[in-house]
Formats: structure tokens, C-alpha cells, sequence
């Protein structure tokens, strides 16, 4: 018999879940939620904390908006507080997009008026000692009326990136700011040079280190109304300068690539959620990018490849983290009701290969799982903000893990995995706790060794 099932058998009374690409994912319901507030409708995690925001919260008036706070304690995730903007006032629909690095949070409120009608604004929460309170309210200097400053954001150590996707008649727009002690502080307006009316630039967000990427989903290229594209940028000194224009090679009308947007490193992974796919209108696809010594060159084109449907929104949302891609699918039709996907993929040498198809093991019709994606150390977080659970349309969130014991990332459980674990178990880390699934006792210990040695000998 082989020595972990050995240790299984001894150690715990069930890993059936141990075959599984994901063990069953943990949901996520706001404390508070109500009907239509649409938790779920952006999700962050970095590490032990998970954020999900809630635009249509009415804490604040009607539709102000909230997010969430989870923290990973032992063998659960609880909710660590509620976060909402000391100014709010009703319709800001403040959470309509979220990101978190480290002990920083920044949360959109795209429709908050300032001095004028939807400008938009982002708020910043810092944690200390075990509390996030609001640091700084972000705005553009140069707001105007219906800029919507805050539709998407993402920020990565020292910088945030704060989209305006329609500043100057939909054109669009993308503000970087940077840290300077407690003071965020505008650096630069980032805008196109072959900009159009209504091309929606900003829409979309990411930054990475010392690259950003924004898209632009209504962007007119090759003839092609509303194809889309996406726009490198990277950061020299204090000056960023625009450094590639990403297009789908095989693009066509209304596709909408660059409606979502994901960076890692030298990878990037571009949504077109209403491409189509052999044949089959608006089935939406991502597409895959590296970064060479030549540029950005398209690796691959990600899709539904067994059962491609009909506008099932495939790439409305994208996330990426070493060597896995999610796309989210909320409109895809399983078992005849359009409950909605992720579709997970993993990179074997050049080429990204689907390894899994997640969905809500209590999925309902139009709940809008895949709606927004997030992945980080090997656990990946799916809204679903039509979810129905407190009421219609109130939304819902799940946490799965990543194949148990793959801590390196690379896709394969194998001796440096092991040696992670070796690590965190000295250090008492937990981040490395995974037993019992899915989420472990808080402790890295023999349980947690068991569960990587079954995987490593089934050859994970």
C-alpha cells in the first residue's frame, strides 16, 4: 500500500476529494445582503484575504454599495469587516470593482458625483493592527461630468491604475497613482494617441510591477467597428509610455476584446467576450499573450472547445497567476440553464491546456457564476452576483482550492513542493495548511503531508 494512503487512512476518515482537480469550494454570502445587491459583482484575493464587492448595497442609501472583507482563520474564511465610503451617498455603487495587494484595498464607486454628475471616485483602505480603515479618496484632477473614474482598478505594491472609461465622450482614460508615505498622489493621465469617440478605453485595468494593461472594448481597428484592443504601457523612472497595442489576430465586429484584462509577469490574457467561435455567434474566447524580446507576440486563443454556445460570455472575465488561467463563462448553459462557468487553464511548456470546468455545486439558473475571477497562492474566487440566496439577485461568491499540495504553481506536485511544505511546516506558516480539505485545521503538519504525497504519487 502506498504511504499515503497509509497516512490517509490513519489520519483522516475521508480525502475523496483528493481526485478532484478542486475540492468543494467554499460560499461566501455577505452577513448583510439583500435582494439586488449584487455580491459578487468584482472579487480580489491576495494571500489569506478576500475581498467582493457589492455596488448595489443600500448600507449607505439606496444603491451606495459595500465590499467585503474575508479572512482565511484555521478552516474558514470569515468575514473580517464591512467596508463603505465615509462620503457615500445613494446611487455611488461604490464595489463595482475591487482589487487588494498586500495590506492595501482599493475599491471603485465609479458613479459617485463629486462636484459633478458620475466623475466617479475610488476610495483606499490600508490595514493596521487587524483593521481596514478608509486612507485616502481617489480622484482625477481633471474630473468631469460622466467620466465614471472608477469603473475598473488594480493596484500592485506602490502604484494604483483607476480606469475613466468615459472621459471625453466615452474615449476613455486611465489614471496611475503612486505612493509617497501614507499620500497617494496622481502621477500621470494615461490616454491614446489613435483615440475615438465611444472606444471605451479604460474600461478594463490591470498592473503588474511595472506594466499596465488597459482596455479598450469598443475600439475601431482593421475596419472592424468595435473589435477592441488592448494597450500595453510600461513604466520607466516616473513616466509611463505606451509600449504595444494588443489586437486578436483573427479579430472581427464586436467582438469586444479588451473587455477584460489579466497580467502576470511576461503573460497576459485578453477577454473577448462576444467572439465567435466556429461558427457560433458570440461565444466569446481569450486570448493568450507573452512578452519577447520582440514584443508582444499571441500565443493562443482560449474557448469553449467541447461545447461552445451561443453568447455564454466566455472571457467576461480573466485572471492569471503562473501558470494558470481562469476564464469565466456567467452565461454558459449547463443541464439547460444558463447557471454560468470557469473554465481553468494550465500551461504545459508552450501551450495552455484546460484542466478543469468549475461550476457552483448549487448552481441556479442566470445566477452569473464567472462574473468576476480572482486567483492567488493556488486559490481562486468566482462571483456569482445573481445568485438568489438572500434574496433575488442578492449574489454570492465561492472559494475553491487549487490542486492540493502544487504550491510552486507550476502545475505539478513534485519534490519542490515538498520542500515548500518542509519550510512552512518549521515556520508554522498556514498558508500551506491544506487538510482536511478544503481549507485545512489552521495547522501545517502530517495531515497536510499525506494530502501532497497522494497527489505527487497520482501524478498531479
Amino acid at each position: 500500500m502506498k504511504i499515503s494512503a497509509v497516512l490517509v487512512a490513519l489520519l483522516s476518515p475521508s480525502f475523496a476529494c483528493l481526485a478532484l482537480a478542486h475540492c468543494e469550494p467554499l460560499k461566501l454570502l455577505g452577513s448583510d445582503t439583500a435582494a439586488d445587491d449584487r455580491f459578487g459583482v468584482s472579487v480580489a484575493i491576495d494571500g489569506n484575504i478576500a475581498v467582493v464587492g457589492a455596488y448595489l448595497n443600500d448600507s449607505n442609501g439606496p444603491n451606495c454599495g459595500a465590499a467585503y472583507v474575508y479572512e482565511l482563520s484555521g478552516s474558514r474564511l470569515i468575514e473580517h469587516q464591512k467596508l463603505t465610503p465615509s462620503d457615500g451617498f445613494p446611487g455611488d455603487q461604490f464595489g463595482r470593482s475591487v482589487d487588494v495587494c498586500g495590506d492595501t484595498i482599493v475599491i471603485g464607486s465609479y458613479l459617485d458625483d463629486n462636484t459633478d454628475p458620475n466623475t466617479g471616485s475610488a476610495y483606499v483602505f490600508t490595514c493596521a493592527s487587524g483593521v481596514w480603515s478608509q486612507q485616502q479618496k481617489l480622484t482625477a484632477t481633471d474630473a468631469a461630468a460622466g467620466d465614471q473614474f472608477g469603473i475598473s482598478v488594480s493596484v500592485s505594491s506602490d502604484a494604483i491604475v483607476v480606469g475613466a472609461y468615459g472621459d471625453n465622450s466615452h474615449t476613455g482614460a486611465a489614471y496611475v497613482f503612486v505612493r509617497n508615505g501614507p499620500i497617494w498622489g496622481q502621477q500621470q493621465k494615461l490616454t491614446i494617441s489613435d483615440a475615438n469617440t465611444n472606444d471605451m478605453f479604460g474600461y478594463a485595468v490591470v498592473i503588474d510591477a511595472n506594466t499596465l494593461i488597459i482596455g479598450a472594448r469598443n475600439n475601431n481597428h482593421s475596419g472592424l467597428d468595435d473589435a477592441g484592443s488592448a494597450y500595453i504601457f510600461t513604466r520607466t523612472g516616473q513616466i509611463w509610455s505606451q509600449q504595444a497595442v494588443l489586437f486578436a489576430s483573427d479579430a472581427s465586429i464586436a467582438d469586444h476584446f479588451g473587455f477584460s484584462v489579466a497580467i502576470d509577469g511576461n503573460w497576459a490574457v485578453i477577454g473577448a467576450y462576444e467572439c465567435d467561435i466556429n461558427g457560433v455567434p458570440d461565444a466569446g474566447a481569450a486570448y493568450v499573450f507573452a512578452r519577447t524580446d520582440a514584443g508582444w507576440v499571441e500565443r493562443q486563443k482560449l474557448f469553449d472547445a467541447n461545447d461552445p454556445c451561443s453568447s455564454e460570455d466566455f472571457g467576461w472575465s480573466v485572471a492569471i497567476e503562473n501558470d494558470t488561467i481562469l476564464a469565466g463563462c456567467p452565461s454558459d448553459s449547463l443541464d439547460g440553464k444558463q447557471t454560468g462557468s470557469v473554465f481553468e487553464f494550465v500551461r504545459s511548456g508552450v501551450t495552455w491546456v484546460q484542466r478543469d470546468r468549475l461550476t457552483a455545486p448549487d448552481a441556479n439558473k442566470d445566477d452569473g457564476f464567472g462574473s468576476s475571477v480572482a486567483l492567488s497562492a493556488g486559490r481562486l474566487i468566482v462571483g456569482a452576483p445573481y445568485d438568489d440566496d438572500a434574496g433575488l439577485n442578492s449574489g454570492s461568491a465561492y472559494i475553491f482550492n487549487s490542486s492540493a499540495g502544487d504550491f510552486d504553481g507550476d502545475s505539478d506536485v513534485d519534490f519542490y513542493d515538498f520542500a515548500v511544505l518542509a519550510d512552512s511546516w518549521l515556520q508554522n506558516d498556514p498558508l500551506r495548511d491544506i487538510a482536511p480539505p478544503p481549507f485545512g485545521d489552521g495547522i501545517v503538519d502530517i495531515m497536510d503531508l499525506a494530502v501532497l504525497c497522494d497527489n505527487w504519487l497520482a501524478g498531479k
